[in-house]
């Protein structure tokens, strides 16, 4: 009995062994997953005091004490994804790095066709789901849109956003005191987040960059390691750099990027921009209760609801004879304990969009 090879069931069980990209904003920030069976996810944002109880006197008992409240949201996902087009001539004829003298059949170069259709559209949406991560990282916003879709997960109301980017603390005074900011972040991080310990710090490429190029900071460095912490900037993998490490909070330089494709340049070509905005630091706790949910996804009668990341689907058309192969996904990052999250603008940006590149702060030769 032949096996059919593009079985939506069949090609689930594929995709689930194709080898998934490093996302660090996802594997370090939500990595738990949570499917659900319906096209919309309900979830509840809350943020916590540090209400102490009250002395109490013999007589008159203790008072009630009013439960902290929270906010529920229901929001439905909208599908991210793409297809691709196969045609006779692609499957007939050698595919890119094959050897000339191949001897590959057509139904084998249609097989890895597939496979590499199937890496590249995963591919995308991995990087969908890392852009949708930033983008709440760093506004406390997402606005989804694209061909007949707008929709906006909008938590900036409860986001601990900061700016000190017009302050003596700024990062662009070569002078300011990196080190003291970092303790005075550290202290409001406790006192907003009832306790929770920042250990990990996200970096935008200027305000590394101003780090490595202050002068106090530069002073610190005669002591290469001290119990406070070590300053030893490394690649911990692809486009993330260990800055070092502080006072137990690991430092990262992130340097992902991406095209927007609705914002052009004059060639009408989609402009190149960082995940991360260039000038925020971005201060988290690993304890913190965050998911990385999945709205389902309705295909036809025949396959039915799938409550999975990724959705597969193959169609094909007799005349002119064309494959198509689908991978679509409705991913959304909720972050239920919110204030184990705080987004700082420390310096001004120096994104030069028009020519997709970091502005030089550095003087010109005379």
């Amino acid at each position: 009995m032949s096996i059919n090879i593009y079985d939506t069931r069949l090609m689930i069980a594929a995709l689930e062994k194709i080898p998934q990209p490093k996302r660090f904003l996802k594997d370090t920030f939500f990595a738990n997953e949570m499917r659900s069976t319906a096209e919309h996810i309900d979830f509840d944002v809350k943020k916590y005091g540090r209400t102490i109880s009250p002395f109490i006197s013999n007589e008159k008992g203790t008072s009630a004490v009013e439960r902290p409240g929270f906010d529920f949201r229901s929001f439905v996902p909208p599908t991210t994804g793409g297809h691709t087009i196969t045609t006779a001539a692609d499957v007939l004829k050698r595919g890119f790095g094959a050897n000339v003298y191949s001897n590959e059949t057509p139904t084998q170069r249609a097989a890895k066709i597939m496979q590499s259709d199937f890496m590249m559209l995963n591919n995308m949406i991995a990087r969908r789901e890392e852009w949708m991560i930033a983008r709440l990282m760093c506004t406390g916003k997402i606005i989804m849109q694209g061909d007949g879709v707008y929709q906006e997960l909008d938590l900036s109301k409860f986001w601990n956003l900061e700016d000190i980017s017009d302050t003596d603390q700024s990062f662009d005074n070569e002078n300011s005191d990196i080190t003291g900011f970092l303790d005075d972040a550290y202290a409001e991080f406790m006192r907003r987040s009832s306790g929770l310990v920042p250990d990990r710090v996200i970096l935008g490429h200027t305000a590394a960059k101003k780090i490595r190029n202050n002068k106090s900071w530069q002073r610190e460095q005669q002591y290469y390691k001290t119990e406070l912490g070590q300053w030893t900037p490394r690649w911990a993998q692809k486009g993330v750099k260990l800055v070092g490490l502080y006072m137990g909070m690991e430092i990262y330089e992130y340097l992902e990027w991406y095209l927007d494709e609705f914002d052009k340049n004059s060639e009408g070509n989609p402009i190149e921009k960082l995940m991360v905005d260039d000038n925020v630091m971005l201060m988290s706790s690993s304890e913190a209760i965050t998911e990385f949910a999945y709205g389902a996804i309705y295909l036809n009668r025949q396959n039915g609801i799938f409550a999975l990341p990724r959705v597969p689907h193959y169609w094909s058309d007799n005349n002119p004879a064309v494959d198509y192969l689908q991978l679509q996904s409705r991913p959304v990052p909720i972050p239920k304990d919110i204030d184990a999250f705080m987004t700082i603008k420390v310096c001004k940006s120096q994104m030069d969009s028009t020519n997709k590149s970091v502005k030089s702060s550095g003087k010109k030769a005379g």
